[in-house]
């Protein structure tokens, strides 16, 4: 499995530079769509459940070896300070003793879970088929508002951040 995250993501550094990043893969984001999950937080103390947060939630899957996913990372650290309102978990695609060096020696303050064997399976549910990194999903009310495959800009924050502040919670509802 690592091997093909690692993959993804040396195909996706060159996108950048090919064509800028894209808010989605060639299929459009399942937006509306329910997107919940269970993961353990990198010390493996606690369990966050997606559906019980409150609030519009931002959730980066990212990598040590992924040079764009590093890039991005004191970007969140930065958008999570200036919008409290906001969720930020970091969801690390290494080894939980590799993603712990990480952190620890970048600094970062942001949650990070472990997605165990099924990273795959949960970034494709969110509309990454192909698992490429960095891939982010913004959700409100459990449900998937925004989200892009590549690396975030501070623009790209901005955009997803104004949509999901005015996404409806159900395809075709309302927003309350």
């Amino acid at each position: 499995m690592r091997r093909v995250l690692s993959r993804a993501c040396l195909a996706l550094c060159a996108a950048p530079v090919i064509g800028g990043a894209q808010p989605w893969p060639a299929a459009r984001p399942p937006v509306g769509q329910a997107w919940d999950f269970s993961l353990p937080a990198l010390d493996g103390g606690r369990f966050v459940r997606l559906a019980a947060l409150h609030g519009p939630v931002l959730v980066n899957f990212w990598s040590r070896d992924c040079p764009p996913c590093v890039t991005e990372l004191p970007r969140l650290q930065r958008f999570a300070d200036a919008h409290p309102g906001w969720t930020v978990l970091l969801v690390s695609t290494d080894s939980p003793a590799a993603a712990t060096e990480f952190v620890q020696r970048h600094g970062l303050r942001l949650p990070v879970l472990r997605p165990g064997a099924n990273v795959l399976a949960l970034m494709r549910a969110a509309g990454n088929r192909g698992g490429a990194l960095p891939f982010t999903v913004a959700t409100r009310i459990g449900r998937i508002c925004a989200g892009q495959l590549g690396a975030l800009s501070g623009a790209d924050l901005k955009r997803i951040a104004s949509g999901c502040a005015a996404a409806p919670a159900t395809p075709g509802a309302a927003t309350p």
